[in-house]
């Protein structure tokens, strides 16, 4: 699990990131973004600030936030033949369907939570980012352990699930990078089940970037680490409801071309499998709403780094400066 060294730096992080502990003392109420004001739930997004700092309705909160569905009352939920509050159907497990895990976590916080942006981009300071750094290269460099400090051992890799930042993947990527790893990579159905596995157990409802995106100088989606081609389909890729029936071609297989076009006398149904998109712009995440499968998403959206250990314990490597290039 978490390493006690790694439980200590999460504590000197909070220390800049204060003011994230909800205050309010009722239930069915929620703390604004930005101070200790409170107010009801079934008041968020609902085409009026109630907050003074206007967070109630910030699109990064709406875009997620569930009002009212099928005939229930605002702030309540659908789900089999019974209404729920937004409160209680964050807790059932047969209403994971209908609201989503970003709403449900700032719920359970009992706060509304929004990126915390510097004017370079990233909702980490580089004073943070510089004390993490640090402590990996010291860990790498003075102690004989399994992972260093931040990374746990996940199968065969070290991994740190660092769930405090939310950048888009450019940066996540450049986070990952200045403690010495990467974003993670996948060589193996082995390597990928570990991980699903560890972040079962682990009970995780956060988003994270993995290392892939689609590369217009291969024309494939590949790994960002060494630039080969991701795998796809089966099992790695999530599979995805659509709206309409399509009729499903072969299975997809060519990382370098478009997915094929079925025969006229194909079946048709309605699910489909990412990648969806290839165009710059795209790249993959693992996600709780899919069951940490891997998508498809805009690369400006904003999620946790998954960093894996690229460093060996070698004093060369690790004298030199992590590289800060995306």
């Amino acid at each position: 699990m978490v390493h006690v060294g790694v439980l200590s730096l999460l504590g000197l992080t909070a220390m800049f990131l204060a003011g994230t502990e909800a205050r309010c003392s009722s239930g069915s109420q929620i703390e604004c973004h930005a101070n200790s004001q409170c107010i009801a739930i079934t008041s968020v997004c609902d085409s009026g600030k109630h907050c003074n700092d206007g967070s109630d309705e910030d699109p990064y909160v709406c875009e997620t936030w569930t009002r009212t569905s099928q005939g229930c009352g605002a702030g309540s939920v659908r789900c089999g033949y019974n209404c729920w509050s937004i409160a209680d159907a964050c807790t059932r497990s047969d209403c994971r369907s209908q609201v989503n895990p970003r709403m449900c976590e700032m719920v359970r916080a009992g706060k509304l939570n929004l990126p915390q942006k510097t004017p370079e981009g990233m909702n980490m300071t580089s004073g943070i980012v510089a004390v993490l750094t640090t402590a990996v290269n010291t860990s790498l460099k003075n102690q004989k352990r399994d992972c260093p400090m931040l990374y746990t051992r996940v199968g065969q890799l070290c991994l740190a699930l660092f769930s405090p930042a939310k950048v888009p993947w450019p940066e996540a990527r450049q986070f990952c990078r200045s403690i010495y790893g990467d974003l993670v990579k996948f060589d193996n159905l082995s390597d990928f089940g570990h991980l699903v596995l560890y972040m079962r157990n682990s009970r995780l409802t956060t988003d994270f970037w993995v290392g892939g995106r689609f590369d217009l100088d291969t024309n494939a989606w590949s790994w960002t680490v060494d630039d080969s081609v991701m795998p796809l389909g089966t099992p790695y890729w999530a599979v995805r409801h659509s709206s309409s029936c399509v009729r499903r071609p072969p299975p997809h297989t060519d990382p370098f071309s478009s997915p094929t076009t079925a025969l006229p006398d194909a079946p048709c149904f309605t699910n489909t499998q990412a990648p969806a998109q290839r165009q710059e712009g795209w790249c993959s995440a693992l996600t709780y709403e899919h069951y940490y499968y891997m998508t498809d998403q805009s690369c400006q959206e904003e999620r946790s780094p998954l960093c894996m250990l690229e460093a060996d314990d070698d004093d060369d490597q690790l004298n030199e400066e992590p590289e800060g290039k995306v």
